[in-house]
């Protein structure tokens, strides 16, 4: 079985030449705090996904959030 950060690289590997590639897509970088950071690489482990699509997904999350709360916010 392979370990784990054996296992997020082979996953980061398969997916990030294809966006890297990709015309749509931009990198990001930033620094978080060690906690956040492992919350989050644990967060992609359980999913199955390398870090750029599981910011990808918690981005999306928050916007899609944030959206629906002004809206819910001017109908009020």
């Amino acid at each position: 079985m392979l370990q784990w950060r054996e296992k997020l690289r082979n996953l980061y590997l398969a997916t990030m030449p294809a966006k890297k590639d990709d015309p749509d897509y931009v990198a990001l970088r930033g620094h978080i705090p060690k906690e956040l950071f492992r919350k989050f690489k644990l967060f992609c482990l359980e999913r199955e996904i390398d870090n750029s699509q599981g910011l990808e997904d918690l981005l999306k999350e928050y916007f899609d959030w944030k959206d629906s709360q002004q809206k819910q916010d001017g109908a009020a």
